[in-house]
């Protein structure tokens, strides 16, 4: 059972991502001041909890994902983790009286899309059988 809670907790990171998305983008669509003002909790969310997802993806989801033939999906995968953290730096960097509503859109979208290239490009490619089994590979080798 220990498997399963593991799968819904990674399937639960990626759900958090996209809620967090579809909030910045609506605050966005409402005024450029209220995304802006949620500039330091996207951040500290980009830094924390979406940064050790994509590190545990990298380093103990994905080679086992390459070894069911998803080697061109972990590479685009990749590229947009590598967009993500490009998009936070920038908001990171930002002067801190800017207006960035424009960046966290941006970043909200990258979050979106790559959160929707997972869901339809890489997790339905394995049985839930074959994701608790990468589940316990992850274990095994101490992820």
């Amino acid at each position: 059972m220990e498997y399963d809670r593991m799968l819904a907790e990674l399937f639960q990171e990626e759900d958090r991502a996209r809620e967090m998305a579809h909030k910045l983008i609506g605050l966005a669509e409402q005024s450029r001041e209220a995304a802006t003002i949620e500039r330091e909790s996207l951040l500290a969310f980009l830094r924390g909890p979406m940064e050790r997802h994509f590190c545990y993806e990298e380093s103990a989801i994905f080679p086992h994902l390459e070894d069911h033939g998803l080697g061109e999906e972990v590479q685009v995968a990749c590229k947009q983790h590598a967009a993500i953290r490009d998009a936070a730096r920038a908001l990171a960097e930002a002067p801190q009286e800017e207006d960035v509503a424009h960046v966290i859109v941006h970043v909200a979208k990258l979050m979106l899309h790559h959160t929707n290239f997972e869901g339809d490009y890489i997790y339905p490619e394995l049985t839930h059988e074959e994701w608790r089994e990468l589940m316990k590979a992850t274990v095994r080798q101490g992820a």
